[in-house]
């Protein structure tokens, strides 16, 4: 009976090192879009092209993506029984093809934005959580092959590094929130015209 009580217990845990809904201020509805906007009051970068808007969104829609795959895998770590070895690989697969597509993203903004004040800012976040996942992985790649109270503290591991990706996925959602707020940068106003950012940042 320890190993249900014990991943029970993880996942409890882990629920709390999840982004907390309402905590990012949403990006405003009413902000430039694309090339066609001017600047507004205050505002002294040049509004973003459609290719910028495009590449914010996708960066954003991708943060969102491997959050939820994230807590996935932590799903199939505490729910995978006798087949918990199988369910884990497979989904750190998708988590692996998710955080290897906002990595590849984020390294490679559009023309004319190498030297926004917030690009910076964001790529750091990213790397952060790619440097998290590196860990994760690994942790992952322990759960095979294991059993017994082996595998319980296999599992107790990944949880634990499960809770440190979606940790740094909420940094990164947050950095991007900030990005936002600030109106003398063509990224703020790119993330704030794209729809997926407002979604990331409820």
């Amino acid at each position: 009976m320890r190993k249900p009580i014990v991943l029970m217990a993880l996942l409890v845990l882990l629920a709390g090192c999840a982004p907390a809904d309402g905590t990012d201020p949403s990006p405003s509805s009413s902000s430039p879009s694309a090339s066609t906007a001017t600047p507004s009051p205050g505002q002294t970068a040049s509004p973003p092209t459609d290719a910028q808007v495009t590449w914010a969104g996708t960066v954003c829609g991708e943060v969102s993506t491997v959050q939820t795959d994230v807590q996935g895998l932590a799903t199939a770590a505490v729910t995978g029984g006798d087949s918990v070895g199988t369910a884990v690989s497979n989904q750190m697969d998708t988590v692996s093809a998710s955080v290897s597509a906002l990595v590849d993203t984020v390294k490679s903004p559009p023309e004319n934005l190498g030297d926004d004040p917030e690009l910076l800012a964001v790529q750091e976040s990213i790397d952060t959580v790619d440097q998290s996942f590196t860990t994760l992985r690994a942790s992952a790649s322990a759960v095979e092959g294991t059993s017994g109270a082996t595998l319980v503290d296999a599992l107790a591991t990944l949880v634990g590094d499960t809770g440190t990706v979606l940790s740094d996925v909420g940094a990164a959602a947050q950095t991007i929130s900030t990005a936002t707020q600030d109106t003398s940068s063509t990224l703020g106003q790119a993330f704030r015209a794209a729809p997926e950012c407002a979604d990331l940042t409820s």
